[in-house]
């Protein structure tokens, strides 16, 4: 295919301007080149895409650890402020059987801890729920001790890893603050949670070769990691450029760099926890978030052939369907002027031929009163020619045929819906819940979408404000309706969120020109919507409250044709 179009175009060429060989490889080059630039052009955003979309997954996969680590650390808080209320309100001797139970249902409700714990104001280990296993030590130099002991405004903290000095591990103690009575230091509790939580939290994940997930301190000290690093837990990894050039400036952000714990470049995420002294960082392989923009630039070369068919078919295409939709709407318009006129026209006549026959009824009593009997014959004459003129009139309003099809409702509504757009507000929302499967209806599709336009029109016309408008369209069965009686039938509803309509509007609703629009409207477009109904052997009722809105239901009678053959009338 792109070798005929590029074919035609070069025929066409030497046809207007007797190109030269020379002039024809000046024409490809350029061509190619065209082609090339747009490529690169084509390139260079993908990658640019691809980047961005991997650093908003990167940023979104670390805000989801960060609320989950938060949620963690909270959940420890609140366990560790509820003992330290507990022990600031009662009088609890040291390894208490009853406080040691209640210490150990909350450690295992935490699921994050390995223990839980209570020193005393002289450093010593007074709750535990590892007794008997806890050696008695002093522990009145570690650094949550003394923080908590020396910084009666302090509450909680939050510490770096440190080894333990009961069992072998390592933990990261959280601990709280217990007050005295007299608003002095009693002591603190400590949930000791370990590390191999983080790590079986985050390996959950399914990372991807070269990826890591890390928790830090705020003094850039590993907590955790997956993959695991237990041979840098509670050491500040070498070459950290997270710590030193980008958590200064922000608590969250994306950066692309090596990844110290895979020496991989990766594209970098971190966030710092509100409250707490902590950071979550999340590293993905680059190589592998740029993989699926990599197998993608080879169809750019193989599209490169086809861009000039391609675009002149799609032109072609477009051109011809914007053709077809604007000769559409010419023939719907156009059968809506020839209702409208034929209605107007039937009045008319009508009208004028009751005139005639009063004039007529006039002549005869002139006759009998002895009037110029050559002034009367050429008032009958004028007369008889008004009447054929009448009957003329009439004659043509009655013999209009109106041709029916067996169409397909959802894809009747489904092609107009783009007109549909332009005839509504901007600020209106059009919706098409179609499900009126595989079923046909003998009607006119000018008079169809006249009626489904005049019915959104009218909707969009009643929500000044904006809102929603939704068409749609199902099969009913009805069981002895007593204006349709037996049979499957097709429902098409539209409905709107507008201001509704007042109940004494709704008995003159479908009378012709009876308008609520002023001089905005001719009172002529659910007339003739009801009008088509009938005539397709349906109806259309409404249904509406002031505020809420209007439900309008068109019943059409499902149509056994299933071939498509035309019907006139």
């Amino acid at each position: 295919m792109a070798q005929r179009a590029l074919h035609s175009y070069f025929a066409q060429f030497r046809h207007k301007h007797g190109t030269t060989p020379r002039r024809l490889r000046l024409e490809t080059g350029i061509l190619i080149s065209a082609l090339i630039v747009v490529s690169l052009g084509i390139t260079a955003q993908s990658r640019k895409a691809a980047i961005q979309e991997a650093e908003v997954a990167v940023a979104n996969m670390t805000s989801l650890l960060g609320d989950q680590a938060r949620l963690v650390f909270e959940t420890t808080d609140v366990t560790l402020r509820s003992l330290a209320a507990l022990l600031e309100r009662e009088v609890i001797e040291p390894d208490d059987v009853g406080f040691r139970t209640f210490m150990r249902d909350a450690r295992d409700r935490l699921e994050i801890a390995r223990a839980l714990f209570v020193i005393g104001p002289d450093g010593f280990i007074i709750h535990d729920t590892d007794y008997p296993d806890t050696p008695r030590v002093s522990l009145a130099d570690r650094s949550y001790f003394r923080a908590l002991r020396d910084d009666p405004t302090l509450e909680i903290f939050v510490g770096r890893p440190i080894l333990s000095r009961s069992v072998a591990g390592w933990f990261v103690p959280v601990a709280r603050r217990i007050q005295s009575p007299d608003e002095g230091f009693a002591g603190i509790v400590v949930a000791a949670v370990e590390p191999l939580f983080v790590e079986q939290a985050f390996g959950g994940l399914q990372l991807q070769p070269g990826d890591a997930i890390a928790l830090f301190h705020h003094d850039a000290t590993l907590i955790a990691s997956s993959p695991p690093q237990p041979d840098l837990y509670g050491e500040v990894p070498e070459g950290l450029e997270l710590f030193r050039s980008h958590v200064p400036d922000a608590p969250v952000g994306v950066y692309q760099s090596t990844n110290p714990l895979s020496n991989q470049p990766s594209i970098v995420g971190y966030e710092r926890l509100k409250d707490y002294p902590l950071l979550v960082a999340v590293a993905h392989d680059r190589s592998e978030a740029m993989s699926s923009w990599k197998s993608s630039i080879w169809i750019l070369l193989l599209l490169d052939a086809l861009v000039i068919a391609l675009i002149v078919l799609l032109y072609s295409i477009l051109a011809r369907r914007q053709l077809e939709q604007q000769a559409y709407r010419q023939q719907a318009l156009m059968q809506e002027k020839l209702e409208t006129v034929g209605l107007m026209t039937s009045g008319v006549a009508h009208d004028f031929k009751n005139l005639v026959s009063v004039i007529h009824a006039g002549v005869r009593t002139l006759r009998r009163q002895g009037a110029n009997e050559n002034l009367l014959a050429h008032l009958e004459e004028a007369i008889d020619r008004g009447d054929r003129l009448t009957n003329e009139l009439l004659g043509f309003v009655k013999d209009h045929e109106i041709n029916k099809t067996a169409i397909d409702p959802d894809a009747q509504i489904a092609n107009l819906e783009g007109l549909l757009h332009h005839c509504i507000a901007v600020n209106v929302d059009l919706q098409l819940k179609l499900s009126a499967k595989d079923v046909q209806v003998m009607a006119s599709p000018a008079l169809f979408d006249a009626a489904v336009m005049n019915l959104v029109i009218n909707a969009s016309h009643a929500m000044d404000n904006g809102g929603r408008i939704i068409i749609s369209t199902q099969v009913v069965q009805l069981d002895q309706h007593p204006s349709f009686g037996d049979g499957a039938f097709v429902a098409i509803t539209v409905e709107d969120t507008g201001k509704g309509i007042p109940a004494a509007s709704i008995e003159t609703l479908f009378s012709p020109f009876v308008t609520s629009k002023k001089e905005h409207g001719t009172g002529l477009g659910l007339y003739q919507t009801r009008q088509f109904a009938v005539d397709a052997g349906g109806d259309i009722s409404v249904q509406s409250e002031v505020g809420q809105g209007t439900r309008v239901e068109i019943m059409l009678p499902c149509s056994s044709d299933r071939n498509g053959e035309s019907d006139s009338r």
